[in-house]
């Protein structure tokens, strides 16, 4: 029977508090968690929930300031433990599944030699006893391939199988809690959902506890029994997870729930948490006949990129020299009309980047044409650079996209001046500013560098400088993956105005089924390289077509909040 929060808890902390230098980054919370309950942390990036759970683990930061009148686990007073002693609780008591898998594991390392590394500091078994308590935990997060797991590399498994092997690290020594943060982030509706009831499974079979940390509210509402909602490093709401989604009280509470869009209805507008907080947001829902006379104009149009037949093969030479080849797109039709957002879907290595970066000879096709505006797209570099001109890409990690060395303004003004847009530096710092505040940020932001803005600021910073060539297509991959819901909200709305102000038209890129519904005109699905399913979204959502289609809909986090 699982233990209420109100008796002898597993977790206890009254009271935290946290600096680092003048800033508070916790700021005098309290929290419980009861023996085999599942606890969710939910709030943007910095609202303090990774630096919680950093400090259950003794790992804040070296130079912070920690109070706290109470941090108790399993009876132990944690705040006086030892460098020592804290090595005894961590991952043996204590297991922790960080956000990027990738990151967490050593790249130089054989995944087995990893997980018998866990083994090896916190039990005395031996190597045979080892090995077999390594099969069964494999076997447990639903890893079969078990040999070719163990001698792999974590570079040669999926995002998927990566976040197994993190999650059975941290259960090896079978801990009283498990603290997942952000253990979806990045992966396929799929998969994501998967790792959910994984998570479940494993929590009532081991009956541990589980602080799961999310900006995902549909996720949090799938496993979590309570909800503690951070807000600038405080608590500013919590409740058992039912009633604080059918009742939210506090405004950045409602802000979190709503500002992500929905499957069933689509708004104009997404509201953010700065409209829950004004109090002044009036949803307004687009009918589906709406969008039909939108469609019935639209589709009329001649198309702006028309491919015919695209392929993309990759070859290589086995150690025997046999040639080998591997199609990632295989024979694609598809048009993309003046004005319209082409949604395009597919889990993890289906092909959609690989046919995005192609489009633009980034990665030039194997096989196939490409028209854009009724023109063949010829290979030639004066050609290309005025295709690129045309057509811009937005990639998903706007810092990676940045030069760390060059200020936004730099960048932009590099762009204009490649292109031969402006002739003088004036023109340049006109246009670069003009520039910024289209996409809602400040003249001053010019002189700033990538570290200095918050990962919204430096999206809309990329999307500023592919502006700047006053492009007609902008292809967008993954380019609100890694955004939190509120700023997510608002790049998309910003997107949506860009394109009406503009006349713009968008291949939009995402594994996240409910931001593609909302974007897109029409949907495509790919599934190994293949064209599965192609027709409007309304159609496409309520009658998927084919199976594969009806996996990835039924896969769909659902925030139900009546």
């Amino acid at each position: 029977m699982k233990q209420k929060p109100t008796d002898t808890p597993l977790i206890d902390v009254k009271n935290l508090t946290l600096r680092i230098g003048n800033a508070t980054i916790l700021n005098d919370i309290s929290f419980k968690i009861g023996t085999q309950e599942i606890v969710s942390l939910v709030g943007e990036s910095g609202s303090g929930k990774s630096i919680t759970a950093l400090s259950l683990l003794g790992l804040q930061p070296d130079k912070s300031i920690i109070k706290a009148n109470r941090m108790v686990f399993n009876g132990i007073n944690i705040r006086e433990l030892t460098s020592k002693n804290w090595q005894k609780i961590r991952g043996k008591s204590i297991g922790m599944v960080f956000q990027e898998p990738q990151s967490s594991l050593n790249p130089s390392m054989r995944c087995g030699k990893q997980l018998q590394e866990v083994l090896q500091k916190h039990t005395s078994l031996s190597k045979n006893e080892q090995k077999q308590t390594i099969r069964e935990m494999l076997a447990e997060v639903q890893l079969t391939d078990t040999k070719r797991i163990l001698t792999s590399y974590p570079h040669q498994l999926s995002g998927g199988q990566k976040q197994r092997i993190m999650i059975a690290m941290a259960l090896l020594c079978m801990p009283k809690l498990l603290i997942a943060d952000e253990p979806t982030t990045a992966l396929d509706v799929t998969v994501q959902k998967e790792i959910i009831q994984l998570l479940k499974n494993l929590q009532q079979k081991y009956k541990m506890s589980i602080l799961f940390i999310s900006h995902d509210l549909a996720l949090v509402k799938q496993l979590a029994d309570r909800v503690f909602v951070m807000y600038q490093g405080q608590i500013v709401e919590e409740g058992e997870t039912k009633s604080l989604f059918k009742i939210p009280q506090h405004p950045y509470t409602k802000g979190l729930l709503f500002a992500r869009p929905k499957t069933e209805i689509r708004l104009k507008r997404l509201p953010t948490l700065a409209d829950y907080q004004s109090g002044e947001f009036q949803p307004t829902i687009i009918s589906s006949e709406e969008r039909q006379k939108v469609h019935l104009k639209l589709y009329k149009k001649t198309p702006i990129l028309e491919v015919k037949g695209l392929e993309k093969i990759y070859k290589k030479r086995s150690w025997r020299g046999v040639n080998q080849e591997f199609k990632a797109v295989r024979s694609l039709d598809f048009s993309i009309y003046p004005g319209e957002t082409l949604g395009l879907v597919g889990e993890s290595g289906c092909g959609k980047s690989t046919l995005a970066k192609a489009l633009i000879y980034l990665d030039p096709p194997s096989n196939g044409s490409i028209k854009f505006e009724g023109k063949p797209i010829v290979k030639s570099s004066r050609a290309l650079r005025k295709l690129r001109k045309e057509v811009q890409f937005i990639f998903q990690d706007p810092y990676a996209a940045l030069h760390p060395l060059k200020t936004i303004g730099n960048a932009i003004s590099e762009v204009l001046h490649v292109h031969q847009i402006t002739t003088t530096p004036q023109e340049q710092l006109k246009r670069c500013q003009e520039l910024l505040n289209q996409v809602g940020l400040s003249d001053a932001y010019s002189k700033r560098y990538p570290h200095e803005l918050s990962g919204g600021q430096r999206q809309r910073a990329v999307i500023a400088r592919a502006l700047a060539t006053e492009p007609k297509l902008l292809i967008c991959d993954e380019s609100v993956a890694a955004l939190d819901i509120s700023v997510q909200a608002q790049v998309l709305n910003l997107l949506n105005d860009l394109k009406k102000e503009l006349g713009l038209s968008y291949l939009f890129i995402s594994h996240d089924l409910a931001v593609v519904k909302y974007m897109s005109d029409r949907v495509m699905v790919m599934e190994h390289g293949q064209l599965q399913e192609l027709q409007e979204a309304d159609k496409l959502y309520a009658k998927p077509q084919h199976t594969y289609t009806k996996k990835l809909i039924d896969a769909i986090p659902v925030l139900n909040l009546k």
